[in-house]
């Protein structure tokens, strides 16, 4: 299959990118590194955030202005979206243009371009034979096909809604949540409404204005909320606050910032069980789960990873949890977004 990348590099027609900001820098990066960059004649914005400015020495233009002055075009998107608005706007776009959604990576430097999928094809086809159901498997081939093209078709492909994905958890007595990556309390209160049976919670958010919202928010709770980063080992670590693609903070090492503990599941629990783990920490997945290791081995918590945040994290997740401990059923699902974010994996 050719990649996005091989396809802008053969291609003679006019690319327009669609959005600014942080997505657009690194598919910028690419197509300079790659020698497409020459070819980018236009920016716009979706309605509604047009205004006047320029980015990447484009003056960001609406999108009627630059279909009518570029016409046959290819359309990149450089942002992330599942609001329903600008997904109907997308498909008009899409309908009127060759448009991809190109898969540059939350975090972490590598493209899925063909040789990087090539490389590592053992890994990947050993993480597709553990899957557990047909879904999984279809998600997991449309996960790869759309992140190697940027076709956003594979995507709708398998996606489902959030509610079909989270019958795969089940609880059948009470049982302590850990929300790694709380943001605002949005996903424990989600599951508090949906499953009875969670009746304690420890919620770990690092960025300090999400987390006063998450404690107003899950106030009357039993709760314990932990302003801290989740990592493999409990220290210190600084960061930039900030909302940024992954929602929440990023890490600076020693490049200045706000100094925050940096704490792990095993550390918060104990030694107690915990019956459900939430991941979705901006790409240091590998270091919580490491940092879960005792918890896993030891109590087999039902999980809810994402994998989305680094190319490789469709592979390395899973495998990852598999190492310390073999008995789960591994199910991956997808939800409505463009590009393929709020894809997980669940872990039975």
């Amino acid at each position: 299959m050719k990649d996005l990348w091989q396809r802008l590099k053969e291609t003679d027609k006019p690319i327009a990118l669609y959005g600014t900001g942080d997505g657009a820098d690194k598919i910028i990066r690419k197509m300079r590194s790659d020698g497409t960059f020459t070819k980018v004649k236009g920016i716009f914005a979706s309605d509604g955030f047009v205004r006047r400015r320029s980015f990447c020495g484009f003056d960001v233009e609406t999108y009627t202005s630059c279909k009518a002055r570029l016409g046959d075009m290819i359309v990149l998107m450089c942002f992330g979206t599942s609001r329903p608005e600008v997904l109907e706007f997308i498909s008009r776009v899409r309908s009127e243009n060759e448009f991809y959604a190109p898969d540059v990576p939350v975090v972490g430097g590598n493209i899925f371009e063909t040789a990087f999928y090539e490389n590592n094809k053992d890994d990947i086809d050993a993480v597709r034979a553990v899957l557990s159901d047909e879904l999984s498997r279809r998600t997991f081939d449309d996960t790869i096909k759309n992140k190697l093209t940027g076709d956003v078709s594979y995507l709708e492909d398998c996606e489902v809604s959030q509610s079909e994905a989270d019958s795969l958890l089940s609880f059948g007595s009470p049982t302590t949540m850990v929300d790694l990556g709380a943001y605002t309390g949005d996903t424990v209160l989600r599951y508090t409404e949906l499953f009875d049976k969670i009746d304690k919670i420890f919620a770990v958010e690092p960025d300090p204005r999400n987390f006063r919202k998450l404690l107003e928010n899950t106030a009357g709770l039993d709760i314990t909320c932990i302003n801290a980063l989740i990592g493999d080992k409990p220290g210190t670590s600084t960061i930039a606050t900030g909302r940024s693609r992954g929602r929440g903070v990023r890490d600076l090492s020693d490049k200045g910032g706000i100094d925050i503990a940096v704490t792990t599941v095993d550390d918060i629990l104990k030694g107690s069980p915990a019956g459900f783990i939430k991941m979705d920490v901006e790409g240091a997945e590998l270091a919580a789960i490491e940092g879960a290791r005792g918890t896993i081995a030891a109590f087999r918590p039902q999980m809810q990873i994402a994998c989305y945040h680094r190319s490789e994290d469709i592979w390395t997740i899973p495998l990852k949890v598999l190492s310390i401990q073999k008995e789960y059923r591994v199910y991956m699902r997808h939800m409505p977004h463009i590009p393929g974010w709020d894809t997980l994996f669940y872990f039975i």
